[in-house]
C-alpha cells in the first residue's frame, strides 16, 4: 500500500475520529512498503498539526474550518513534507493532488492550487511575535495547545518550555531493556553486531540500548526470542528505585502494558510473585502476552480498579500512575490534542485515591513507589505531599543509591524534564511506611 495514502488515511483516524496513533499505525505496519516511512509522515503531522493549519490559513482561499476533513489531511500531510521533510515538491504535489481524487474528484484542484500557492508565499508567512505573545507565538511554531503553553511558561520558564517543545517534536528515539532472564546484555550487543543492528548504549540506564532503527521493531533480531523489550530509558529507573528483592510479594498497580512489570520480575530472577492489576481487560491480554515472550512465570494479572483493590500483604507497591501524559508527547504525538485544562484536575483526584488505597495494601516497613510520566507538578510532587501530610505513617526514602542525578538525593524523587537528559519527562517518588 502507498506510504502517503496509507498516512492520509491514519490521519482521518488520528486527528478527525479520535483513534490512537500508535494502534491506527500498527494497524498498518504488515501492508505498507516502509513502515519507517509512514511513521515519520505521519507522527510529524500529527505534531505539527497547528503549525500546518495555521500555514494552510495564511495561504487558502477557503477557511479551514470549510474544508472537508480527507482534504484537510492531504494538505497537512504535504506541506509537512514540502516543510519538514524537505521532499522534492514535484513529487509531494503530484502524488497528493492523486490522494485527493480518491475522496473528492473535485478537489484536486483546490489541493494542487494550495501547494503551489505555499512554495510561493510560504517565505512571506509570519509567526507571532515571541516578544509580543509568546503563548501563541510558541504555540503556532511548536504546534502544542496554548493552554499547555501557558501553564509550562509559569512553571518552568519561557526558554526551558522551548526546550521542551523542541524535543517533543522530535522523532522519539526506540530505547530497549535487556531481559536478563534470557540473555546477558553482552550476548544482545553481539547479537546486534552479527546482524548490522544498529545502536548507541544508553548513557541514562546500564540496562538499556537505543535502536536507530525506525522500521517494525518485532523483526528485530533477538524480539520474538525475548531478549528484549522495548522501553523508555526513564520507565527502566522505575522498577531500580523499587528495588525488588527475590522472593518479595509485589503489587504492581495501572501495571498495562507491562513493561515495568517485566523489568521487575527480571530484577527478581522470576523469583516471589508480582500482582499485575490493570482496569482493563484488553491491556491486561498485552501483559500476559508480553511475560510469555519474555519467559516471565512469577506474574500472576488480575482485571480490577486499583483505587478499589482490598489485600494488604505487600513488601513492595509500584504506582504508574494514570496521568496527563506530558513528560511522552515525543511518543504520544496525538495526546497534546486530548488534553484539556480540567483533565489535570480530574487525573489528581484519581491518583490521590490510587495512592491512599495502595497505602493500606502495603507491610510495615514496606516501599511504595509513584510514578507518572507528567511533568505537571499537580500530578507529582504537590500530590506525594498532599499524600504525606494526610499520611503520617509514611516517609521519603532515599533514592541516591539507584539514581544518582542532580535531582536526587535525600529527597526521595527524582523529577526528569525532556530537555535536561534528552529523554522522556518523568517522576518518581520512594515512600517508607514506618512502624
Amino acid at each position: 500500500m502507498d506510504v502517503r495514502l496509507t498516512a492520509v488515511k491514519s490521519l482521518i483516524k488520528i486527528l478527525e475520529q479520535n483513534k490512537a496513533s500508535d494502534e491506527v499505525i500498527n494497524s498498518y505496519a504488515e501492508k505498507v512498503s516502509s513502515i519507517g516511512e509512514l511513521i515519520n509522515l505521519t507522527v510529524g503531522t500529527v505534531k505539527f498539526k497547528l503549525t500546518l493549519d495555521f500555514f494552510i490559513e495564511k495561504i487558502s482561499s477557503r477557511p479551514l474550518k470549510k474544508i472537508s476533513p480527507p482534504v484537510k489531511n492531504i494538505l497537512r500531510a504535504a506541506i509537512y513534507e514540502l516543510e519538514y521533510l524537505k521532499t522534492p515538491d514535484y513529487a509531494v504535489i503530484n502524488s497528493y493532488v492523486e490522494i485527493s481524487k480518491l475522496y473528492d474528484k473535485n478537489s484536486s484542484g483546490f489541493v494542487n492550487g494550495v501547494l503551489r500557492n505555499f512554495l510561493r508565499k510560504k517565505d512571506e508567512i509570519n509567526f507571532p511575535s515571541i516578544e509580543e505573545n509568546p503563548v501563541k507565538a510558541i504555540s503556532i511554531k511548536f504546534s502544542h495547545p496554548e493552554w499547555l503553553i501557558e501553564r509550562w511558561i509559569k512553571t518552568y520558564g519561557l526558554d526551558e518550555t522551548i526546550k521542551i517543545c523542541e524535543f517533543n517534536n522530535k522523532i522519539p528515539i526506540i530505547s530497549i531493556r535487556i531481559n536478563t532472564l534470557k540473555a546477558s546484555k553482552t550476548e544482545v550487543i553481539d547479537l546486534f553486531k552479527e546482524n548490522n543492528v544498529e545502536f548507541t548504549e544508553s548513557l541514562i540506564s546500564d540496562e538499556c540500548l537505543i535502536l536507530k532503527n525506525q522500521g517494525n521493531i518485532k523483526k528485530i533480531v533477538g524480539f520474538k526470542e525475548g531478549y528484549w523489550a522495548v522501553q523508555g530509558e526513564s520507565s527502566s529507573l522505575v522498577a531500580k528505585i523499587l528495588d525488588p528483592r527475590e522472593g518479595d510479594r509485589i503489587l504492581d498497580l495501572c501495571a498495562a502494558p507491562g513493561g515495568k512489570t517485566a523489568h521487575i520480575a527480571d530484577l527478581m530472577g522470576n523469583s516471589g510473585e508480582i500482582l499485575a492489576v490493570d482496569i482493563s481487560k484488553d491491556r491486561i491480554k498485552r501483559i500476559k502476552e508480553n511475560c510469555e515472550r519474555l519467559g516471565i512465570t512469577n506474574v500472576k494479572t488480575v482485571v480490577s480498579d486499583a483505587a478499589t483493590l482490598s489485600d494488604r500483604h505487600f513488601d513492595r507497591i509500584l504506582i504508574d500512575a494514570p496521568c496527563s501524559n506530558t513528560g511522552v508527547f515525543s511518543k504520544r504525538p496525538d495526546a497534546r490534542w486530548k488534553r484539556t485544562p480540567t483533565d489535570i484536575k480530574n487525573l489528581t483526584k484519581i491518583q490521590l485515591e490510587i495512592l491512599q488505597n495502595a497505602s493500606n495494601l502495603l507491610k510495615e516497613e514496606g516501599t511504595l513507589v509513584y510514578s507518572t510520566c507528567s511533568i505537571e507538578p499537580e500530578e507529582n510532587i504537590l500530590l506525594v505531599q498532599e499524600f504525606l501530610k494526610n499520611n503520617k505513617d509514611f516517609a521519603f526514602e532515599d533514592i541516591s543509591k539507584q539514581f544518582t542525578c542532580k535531582e536526587a538525593g535525600q529527597e526521595g524523587y527524582i523529577k526528569i524534564l525532556q530537555s535536561e537528559y534528552n529523554i522522556d519527562g518523568f517522576f518518581i517518588a520512594k515512600l517508607k511506611k514506618l512502624k
